[in-house]
């Protein structure tokens, strides 16, 4: 169903494909991390559409103690309504995982070249499709020429590729942006209310390294390592029988994603290390899940008393199951545009990911995750792209959550 802001988006759609293609040329990789160009490029485009922005630089201290080389910027644009009311913002994050090998690509990964209705490149979905939905929705909104109330912001942040601390997190924690509502990314044929809580563990089993032709003399790390994975795998057998009460989140996994140990193959090994991933559904806790472990340790000691075992929690990615209610009002609203739109109602789920919406929920912001996309875009892949009629159709459908959060015509003093 065409309306103002709708029709305005069908004016942008041109702008809404060479926009998110320069994007996608302006390589953000991460790491390293270099923001200076994109930063720089949204600041200059979004002043230029009439938005207020503020690119907000991380203190040179804080980047350096998190070990990084390269400045960390975050940018967020704002546009106000006549007179006050509610605050919804958006956030995508400008920084990608690297492109790899581009001999694999069929398409430089930093082309930005359509093909069959597609827009191919390093970061066509995961995030710059996404950011490029939610500035081409909020432009539309103002190119309608509709009264609003309030205000909506673009949180453009950095680093969500590697855990957001100094992007979304830093924005969050130092209240730099405070609405009544946020959208983060994610995907157009599903609303995402859920994600799963992240809990990971170091490993070590100590030896005594010793000859392999007098392997009696020694204690080999590796073996009873061994023992430690057969553990954990019986661990994830029984947690696979506790399963989630939330469509898609399956229940709370396991996974062994790095194992190291030895120093030649004639030593009997003196350590052995292993890094585990444990996603949690949110009928589980992270302490529960640790003690679970302590617990399966405790019990190989008692079968075999020359286990010794060190267990380390890398608290840098550690953070707990989010939840957004399956009848919040929040959820509602964007049901009711995918419906103005499409006619049709979107499946709500969760997920065992991870994303930057935690850091605005855990700070009392309610969030959920949306927009254009699916997980076979080839997200961190080869040939990652993003189909422009879901890119203008999802582009759609957030303008008209705009239109109806903010419009002039509801209830500003109800808020979500």
């Amino acid at each position: 169903m065409e309306n103002e802001v709708t029709k305005a988006v069908e004016n942008l759609k041109d702008d809404i494909v060479s926009f998110l293609q320069e994007l996608i040329q302006i390589p953000s990789e991460n790491p390293i991390g270099r923001y200076e160009e994109v930063s720089d490029f949204l600041e200059n485009r979004l002043l230029e559409w009439g938005f207020e922005v503020e690119v907000i630089d991380v203190p040179e201290k804080e980047v350096s103690s998190a070990g990084l080389t390269t400045p960390r910027k975050n940018v967020i644009a704002t546009i106000k309504g006549d007179q006050e009311g509610r605050h919804i913002f958006f956030n995508a994050h400008t920084d990608t995982v690297p492109a790899g090998d581009p001999s694999y690509w069929s398409y430089p990964p930093f082309s930005g070249e359509i093909a069959d209705g597609r827009v191919y490149g390093r970061g066509a979905t995961d995030s710059k499709g996404r950011l490029t939905a939610y500035i081409m929705a909020v432009l539309a909104l103002k190119r309608s020429n509709l009264s609003f109330h309030g205000k909506v912001s673009i949180v453009a942040t950095c680093d969500e590729e590697t855990g957001g601390v100094l992007g979304a997190g830093y924005v969050a924690n130092n209240k730099l942006v405070d609405g009544d509502m946020v959208i983060v990314e994610g995907y157009s044929n599903q609303i995402v209310r859920a994600m799963a809580g992240v809990l990971q563990l170091k490993i070590q089993t100590e030896g005594i390294p010793a000859h392999a032709g007098f392997k009696w003399k020694g204690l080999n790390a590796i073996e009873k390592m061994a023992k430690v994975i057969q553990g954990l795998t019986k661990l994830q057998q029984e947690l696979k029988e506790e399963t989630s009460s939330i469509r898609g989140m399956k229940y709370t996994t396991v996974n062994i994603g790095v194992i190291e140990g030895g120093t030649k193959i004639n030593v009997v090994p003196g350590t052995s290390q292993i890094e585990v991933d444990f996603r949690i559904i949110p009928e589980h806790s992270l302490d529960e899940i640790y003690n679970r472990v302590l617990s399966t340790i405790e019990k190989l000691k008692n079968d075999d008393p020359e286990i010794k075992v060190k267990v380390e929690r890398i608290t840098s990615f550690e953070t707990d199951p989010t939840v957004t209610k399956e009848d919040s009002p929040l959820i509602t609203q964007i049901q009711n545009a995918c419906k103005e739109v499409t006619g049709k109602s979107l499946p709500v789920v969760g997920m065992l990911g991870q994303s930057d919406a935690r850091w605005f929920i855990q700070n009392g912001i309610p969030g959920i995750n949306f927009g254009p996309g699916t997980n076979d875009n080839n997200l961190h892949g080869y040939d990652e792209f993003m189909d422009i009629d879901d890119l203008v159709q999802t582009t759609k459908i957030l303008a008209v959550l705009i239109k109806n959060y903010v419009g002039k015509n509801v209830d500003n003093e109800k808020k979500i």
